[in-house]
C-alpha cells in the first residue's frame, strides 16, 4: 500500500505543472480561434502570413504579386490546332523565301 500512495506535495506539484501547461494550450487555441477566418458557407479560409524576419531585409514592404498563368493549350485539340497553324505559317515563310531566292537568281 505504501508503494502505491503518492506524497501530497509531489502530487500538488505535478497537478500544478499540468494545469499551467493546460492553461497555456487553451490560451494559444483561443488566439488561433480569434485569428481564424470563416466564409459565408462556414468553411475556414486557410491563410498564411509571412513574418518580416522570414522575408529578409529587402522584401519587408509588400509581397510580390504572382502573375496568373493562363492555360493556352489545355485540351488536346488545342495543341493539335496550334501545331497545325505553326506548320502552316512555316510553310508560307518557306515558300516566300524560296520565291525570293528564285527571283535573286
Amino acid at each position: 500500500q505504501r508503494a502505491l500512495s503518492v506524497d501530497p506535495s509531489e502530487l500538488q506539484l505535478s497537478v500544478d505543472a499540468y494545469m499551467s501547461h493546460f492553461d497555456e494550450r487553451t490560451e494559444e487555441e483561443k488566439r488561433r480561434q480569434a485569428n481564424r477566418q470563416v466564409d459565408d458557407d462556414g468553411f475556414e479560409l486557410v491563410t498564411y502570413k509571412r513574418k518580416a524576419r522570414d522575408l529578409g531585409p529587402e522584401k519587408t514592404a509588400e509581397p510580390e504579386k504572382k502573375k496568373k498563368k493562363e492555360l493556352t493549350d489545355f485540351y488536346k485539340f488545342q495543341v493539335r490546332d496550334k501545331r497545325r497553324e505553326e506548320l502552316a505559317s512555316l510553310r508560307k515563310r518557306f515558300d516566300a523565301d524560296k520565291n525570293r531566292v528564285a527571283e535573286m537568281k
